[in-house]
């Protein structure tokens, strides 16, 4: 019998409390296990990124619907209750009595019928509240649980940002991303637009560069132009960190801490045929992600190896660029989970590696090359205090104007790349450009 999205669901948010690992690798094992029809599959993926997104607004009116704290709670119905809570509340498709039966099924099935009692008892309380007034959420939006986001980000970026601007933020980050398409098919965009329609994927040009996909997004891993690398899946602003470069046919480029390989890719084609990318990353098991992608692509002009960009030696280039490993806060939209992974001590402990990598890496710039430091996170202290430091200590670099092609609302006032979610509607990015004095 054939597993319904809600039970794959259950094992997959166990599976995410338990280890703490990144959501899409715990969805990716799962589902590599055994093979689900690929409505359930994608219902149980869609239900576990919503869910973990709005994690802690669930878990809060949870305690304050039922009377009792999670942690009282059986780890199997709080993970059920988590995803009746999701569909009562946010998911319009699913009627409210379907939502409670499929719960008070689910518990029979995986508890008793005594726990199944409270399933029903709790979740037909939220449903009474719910339709007792429009306005029944206004007084729990007063508690900072409401936003979702743990307390320690929330002091954080309060402190950074008035109240408006924070508030923004995290109600764009509670959002579910775009995805977009960037193009490399040598055809227009709207002659691309026009291609894909044909198959159903409905979009609208987001820039010289993407597509913004408005229907069809499951379908794109599986079109003729992806399979063959024509166009791939990636953020407009990480895309812009690539722009940073300026890169020109028959460049030769450093992509360091690069895997899995979305801009590698990208700048393989800027650099042409003629060009190499000689990309690299010490996590064994990503690079090979990257080797795997060139499969697909089958350029041949991106060359892979497992290096340290901490301490191994490279070769004299012109062209470095350094996607730096980061907290990630600026794919939390993208990458819910990870508000949930991080801890404060984090921001500290990648802006003292991301120092040791720019510092390690800017040896093998040749001079007048271009280096450019980039990450997806929008904490100061991974960003520019980062490339502050180094300039400070480096008077041989010098920070440099960004191409003229990037998108002006994206730079800052000090002529870097940094992109703001609710602002620009893309994720969170900084990037900086630095030249090595000749």
């Amino acid at each position: 019998m054939e597993e319904d999205a809600r039970t794959l669901s259950l094992v997959i948010l166990n599976q995410f409390e338990s280890s703490q690992n990144q959501l899409g690798k715990i969805q990716n094992d799962f589902f590599s296990k055994k093979k689900y029809l690929i409505k359930t599959k994608a219902r149980a993926k869609i239900l576990t990124n919503e869910i973990i997104r709005l994690k802690g607004r669930i878990d809060y009116l949870i305690e304050q619907i039922s009377g009792k704290k999670n942690r009282n709670f059986n780890k199997n119905l709080l993970s059920i209750l988590r995803i009746g809570f999701y569909e009562i509340l946010y998911d319009h498709n699913i009627p409210d009595y379907a939502a409670v039966s499929s719960a008070v099924d689910l518990t029979k099935s995986k508890l008793n019928r005594k726990a199944s009692g409270l399933t029903n008892a709790v979740l037909r309380k939220l449903i009474r509240k719910k339709e007792s007034s429009q306005e029944w959420e206004e007084n729990y939006k007063k508690d900072p649980r409401w936003n979702s986001f743990p307390l320690w980000i929330q002091s954080r970026w309060l402190k950074q940002s008035s109240s408006e601007k924070y508030l923004k933020l995290i109600t764009a980050f509670n959002k579910a991303p775009k995805t977009f398409v960037r193009n490399d098919s040598g055809k227009t965009n709207t002659q691309l637009k026009e291609i894909l329609d044909l198959d159903e994927i409905e979009s609208e040009i987001f820039n010289p560069f993407f597509l913004k996909i408005k229907k069809g997004t499951r379908k794109i891993l599986n079109h003729d132009l992806f399979q063959s690398g024509k166009i791939s899946i990636q953020d407009p602003s990480s895309y812009g960190i690539v722009q940073c470069l300026g890169l020109k046919k028959n460049d030769i480029v450093l992509d360091v801490c690069a895997a899995p390989g979305t801009k590698s890719l990208a700048m393989s084609f800027l650099v042409g045929e003629s060009g190499k990318v000689f990309s690299s990353d010490s996590d064994t098991s990503r690079v090979e992600l990257g080797v795997k992608d060139l499969k697909r692509n089958k350029l041949n002009n991106i060359f892979w190896l497992t290096k340290d960009a901490t301490k191994d030696r490279y070769p004299l280039v012109d062209n470095i660029l350094i996607d730096a490993p980061c907290s990630g806060t600026g794919v939390m939209r993208r990458k819910a989970d990870i508000k949930w992974r991080r801890k404060e001590l984090d921001i500290d402990f990648f802006s003292k590696l991301q120092f040791k990598i720019i510092s390690h890496m800017s040896q093998f710039l040749k001079p007048g090359g271009i280096l450019v430091y980039g990450t997806c996170s929008i904490e100061y202290l991974e960003n520019w205090y980062v490339v502050e430091q180094f300039l400070k200590l480096n008077n041989n670099f010098s920070l440099i104007s960004l191409p003229t092609n990037i998108n002006t609302t994206w730079i800052d006032k000090r002529g870097c790349l940094d992109t703001i979610t609710d602002i620009h509607e893309v994720d969170g990015m900084f990037a900086a450009r630095i030249k090595k004095n000749d």
